[in-house]
């Protein structure tokens, strides 16, 4: 796994997740890791994209600029749809589906964070741009008392 201690420059953590489905336990995992790394080590979009800017443009730069990309993933993180039921993921306009390809088109690491004993999605489960995704490195991430040893590993 990438060490993060050798990071420098803003957002060099970029936080991948759906609000939908893992809105606070993003939130704990960004505390712990401004907490170590500092605040402008970073990226958390609601935290980051300032209000009237492009959200599209600010996604793009920051995964660029970006040396390693945390995906959370939830119990509904691969199966979340649309209004009109279709999956987010086989959306290819979906910011998570953007932030993911991005990161894998760059080379840069892509870390699953896997919550509530969620398992790695198979080659099958991903749409043909993200199947890379299946074969990353990823941790679990537990609840407590397991948070913090997960995140001290995960650092």
């Amino acid at each position: 796994m990438t060490s993060f201690a050798l990071m420098s420059g803003s957002g060099s953590i970029f936080l991948s997740y759906r609000r939908t489905d893992t809105i606070s336990e993003t939130g704990r995992i960004y505390d712990r890791l401004v907490a170590e790394f500092g605040r402008e080590h970073v990226f958390k979009d609601v935290d980051d994209i300032p209000l009237g800017i492009d959200f599209g443009e600010v996604i793009d730069r920051a995964v660029s600029q970006c040396r390693v990309l945390l995906v959370v993933m939830g119990k509904t993180w691969i199966t979340a749809t649309e209004a009109d039921g279709t999956r987010r993921l086989d959306n290819p306009d979906d910011f998570v589906r953007i932030e993911i390809e991005s990161a894998l088109k760059q080379g840069i690491p892509v870390v699953p964070l896997l919550l509530e004993g969620v398992i790695m999605p198979k080659r099958l489960q991903l749409p043909e741009s993200l199947k890379p995704l299946a074969r990353r490195n990823g941790t679990s991430i537990g609840h407590d008392p397991r948070f913090h040893s997960d995140m001290t590993r995960l650092i």
